[in-house]
Parts: C-alpha cells; sequence; structure tokens
C-alpha cells in the first residue's frame, strides 16, 4: 500500500510539473500576442487554422506536383491519376479554397464567436486539465460525425447535388488540397458549422479548440490525399466515396453502417485495404486488384 502511495503522489507529481511548464509555455505565447478573447478566438485562431491547412497540405501536393520521393508513389489509393497535378487544376482549387477561408469563413467564424460564445469562454490564461480537455473532445467528435454525416447525404439529394455538392465531386481521385474545395454553401454548413458545433456547446477553452482544429483539419487532408501511407488510419473510405459517389458519407463509419449506406464498400477492394499499415508494403501490394 505505501509503495501504491509513492507511486501515485510520483504520478500526480509529475502530471502537475508537466502541466505547469506546458501553462507557463502557453501564457508566454499570450503574452507575445495578447490575451484579449475576441482577438484570440476569430482572428489568431483563423491564421493558426488555414496556415495548418495550407502547409500541411502542401506536404502532399509537392509530393503529386513532382513525383518525389518516387518510393511513395507505391502508396497511392489511385495509381496514375494527377500524377502529377496539372498546374492548371492547381490554381483553380487555389483560388476556390482562399474564396471559401476569406469572403466566406471569416465572416461565419467572426458572426459565429459574438453570437454564441463571446462572453462565455474561460479564462485564456488558466489552462483546462487533461479530463477538460478530454471531454470537450469527445463532445466535439460526436457532434462533428452526427452533423457530417446528415449534411453530406442531404448534399447527395439529386437538386442540391447538381447546384452545390458535385463542386467538390469534380475530384474523383483527390488530392490533399481537394478538401476544401467546394461550394461556399457547402463550405458553410459541411466544412465549418459540423466542427464548431461542440466548441460552441461546451464553450471550450481556446486551448482545446486550437487542439481540435487541426485534428479536423488533419483528418480531411488525410481523407482526400491521395496517399494510404504506413502507421496512419486509412484514406481508403473517403476516397471510395469520391470514386463511386453514392457510399461513405461519413467519417468513421458508423452511421453509415447504422444506415447500409456502405453495403458495396464492405464487399469492395477497398474495403480490405482499409487499415491502418504497420509495415512497409502498400495496401495494393498486401491486397492486389487481381
Amino acid at each position: 500500500m505505501a509503495f501504491a502511495a509513492r507511486v501515485m503522489d510520483t504520478a500526480l507529481a509529475t502530471r502537475a510539473l508537466i502541466g505547469s511548464a506546458v501553462e507557463q509555455k502557453w501564457n508566454a505565447l499570450l503574452d507575445a500576442i495578447g490575451d484579449d478573447p475576441d482577438f484570440l478566438y476569430p482572428w489568431a485562431l483563423t491564421v493558426y487554422v488555414h496556415s495548418f491547412f495550407w502547409i500541411v497540405g502542401g506536404l502532399f501536393v509537392l509530393m503529386d506536383l513532382t513525383n518525389r520521393p518516387a518510393f511513395l508513389r507505391r502508396y497511392k489509393t489511385q495509381p496514375g491519376k494527377n500524377e502529377p497535378v496539372a498546374w492548371s487544376d492547381l490554381r483553380r482549387v487555389m483560388w476556390t479554397i482562399l474564396f471559401n477561408q476569406t469572403v466566406v469563413g471569416i465572416p461565419l467564424t467572426y458572426v459565429g464567436y459574438h453570437a454564441t460564445i463571446k462572453g462565455a469562454v474561460p479564462n485564456v490564461r488558466v489552462l483546462p486539465s487533461v479530463g477538460e480537455i478530454l471531454r470537450d473532445l469527445v463532445v466535439c467528435v460526436f457532434f462533428a460525425e452526427i452533423g457530417f454525416y446528415y449534411v453530406h447525404r442531404f448534399l447527395h439529394l439529386t437538386p442540391l447535388y447538381k447546384l452545390v455538392h458535385k463542386k467538390h465531386h469534380e475530384w474523383t481521385a483527390p488530392f490533399a488540397w481537394t478538401a476544401m474545395y467546394c461550394h461556399p454553401v457547402e463550405h458553410i454548413i459541411s466544412n465549418m458549422i459540423p466542427p464548431m458545433i461542440g466548441i460552441q456547446l461546451m464553450k471550450a477553452h481556446i486551448f482545446t479548440t486550437a487542439i481540435w482544429f487541426p485534428l479536423v483539419i488533419f483528418n480531411t487532408i488525410r481523407d482526400h490525399c491521395g496517399y494510404h501511407l504506413p502507421f496512419f488510419p486509412s484514406s481508403e473510405y473517403h476516397d471510395y466515396h469520391h470514386a463511386k459517389f453514392t457510399e461513405c458519407f461519413g467519417t468513421f463509419g458508423y452511421l453509415d453502417w447504422l444506415h447500409g449506406t456502405d453495403t458495396k464498400f464492405r464487399k469492395s477492394k477497398q474495403h480490405q485495404r482499409h487499415r491502418t499499415l504497420w509495415g512497409v508494403k502498400s495496401a495494393r501490394e498486401l491486397f492486389p486488384d487481381s
């Protein structure tokens, strides 16, 4: 019992020390950029999240433009397509994304902050506990998945598909930046609102928000990047949706299973490949087409 108590005391002391160090670094950052929530939530987060999108997505796009490094080509989900990506297509995608991020995204972020969480945000200098962060992230994941799945299915209804969602589906073999290539209406109701629901409901700390939004961005980049890389979650699920259009509307697959919108996918070669690769062999090498 005494040994167990000492172990527990050591663990708690270590956690407190790490938490204190993180909070010191956090407050040093706030000393540098300011701690006004009216600046941090709508403006600093916007720059941070958009920069994350362009930089992380840009690493994949650079591979698609140069077809380098050559050893990573084996991990393409649809080999031979967009290899390399045409500059004319890339420019079109970039201009659409910039419009969505600035003309559409910035005003919505500003209005959303002032309408829902301004005045109710926690003290930005006092970091939430690990438990509070995890709680808020679970809520965010729950509502983002529900929101995205049903909005996505709604956008596949024939009139809306032609008017709105067809733009995103111009890419049957997507690459990383096409994650945000879409009609402005879709950008609002599918890309922006579902991930915001949990943050607004929980009045989440900006530190938690700064963890959540990059996770969302990384996930959608991974889904659209066109690569199934080792040690990363599989991108086969959403890649199948872009190739076939009619199934796999969600992110995690639970709602697709519940509603039967993954029956063809479960019989496909892509479903066999839909797993994390724990070695250097590609999914196509493990599960060949023939």
